[in-house]
This record gives structure tokens, sequence and C-alpha cells, in this order.
């Protein structure tokens, strides 16, 4: 009988020891709990989005200068996602992961094409302004309305996320920064 006892008991301890073990991925990160897991992401995306934030103002000064930033975005950001890529699926769900992948690599595209694009626009003389502020209002209109799904997506992903591992989410300062901007 007292065999039976400490075996339940052992097993009792060890079940508890396994869900407080953190869960490492291959990126070589260990996250203890949701929050970690979150933050983790969180951390890359408010970097993410100082970026973009950074790349605005350096558009407005020196073309040339947005031009070498977006170079070395893209390859910051491909980083990211390779990092985010080695991140396991936090209690077999991956989905926040997911969506972040998904939406880094929306950035990266944006930072390898649409504003070198934007910037091309802006510094080619053939085009009349109207003409390049029409061009440049395209391509800004329609990045918007794909960043407004990733984010949708996102966000709806960390809600879920949030809900499932009883975490209370709280409001980024980046976005309302962001926000800003677009209003």
């Amino acid at each position: 009988m007292k065999g039976k006892i400490f075996f339940s008991a052992l097993l009792i301890i060890a079940s508890l020891t396994a869900c407080k073990k953190p869960v490492k991925g291959r990126n070589g990160v260990a996250y203890k709990n949701a929050v970690e897991y979150n933050d983790y992401i969180v951390d890359r995306q408010t970097t993410l989005m100082k970026k973009v934030l950074e790349f605005g103002k350096a558009a407005e000064i020196n073309p040339d200068s947005a031009n070498q930033l977006l170079d070395l975005y893209v390859t910051q950001t491909n980083e990211m996602i390779t990092e985010l890529k080695g991140m396991p699926p936090f209690n077999k769900d991956s989905t926040l992961r997911d969506a972040a992948i998904h939406s880094f690599t929306f950035y990266k595209r944006v930072f390898s094409d649409d504003y070198k694009r934007i910037l091309s626009i802006r510094e080619n003389t053939d085009f009349s302004i109207t003409d390049a502020e029409a061009k440049m209002n395209a391509i800004v209109e329609k990045l918007s309305e794909e960043e407004d799904e990733y984010d949708k997506a996102f966000h709806k992903a960390q809600k879920n996320f949030a809900v499932k591992n009883n975490m209370e989410l709280r409001e980024n300062s980046i976005q309302k920064e962001l926000d800003k901007l677009n209003e």
C-alpha cells in the first residue's frame, strides 16, 4: 500500500514539474509560460514597428539613407522570421506564432519591394508631381488594406491565445503612435 501511495505521489510531482518545465524551440529560447511566449513575439513586433516609423522619418529627410535602411530592415526582418519559425507551438497551439510569421513576412516584402517603389517614384523626375502622388497614394492604400488584414489576424490570434492561457493583454504604445500616423 505504501508503495502505491509513494508511486502516486511521485507521479503527481512529476506531472506538476512537467507542466512547469520550459518549452524550448529550435531558436534556442525557452518559454516558461504563455506570457514569455507572447512577449517574445511582441518584442520583435515592437522592434519591427519602430523600423516602420524610422523609415517614415528617414524618407522625409533623405531618400538615399531611407533606401539603405530598407536593405538593413529586410535582413533584420528575415532574421526575426527565422527566430519565430524556431519557436515551438505553445501547448500544441501554433496559431499566434504563425500569425506573427505571416505578418512579418508581409513587412519583409514591404521593406524589400513596396517602400522601395515609393522611393523610386518620389525620386523619378519623369512623373509629374500629381502623377507621382497618385501612384504613391495607390501603393500606400493597397498596403494599408493588406496591413489591416494581417493586423486583424494577428490580434485575433493573440486574443485567442490570451483567453486559452488566462492572460491579460495590454495596449502597445508603439501601436498608438502608428495609429496616429495613419489618421
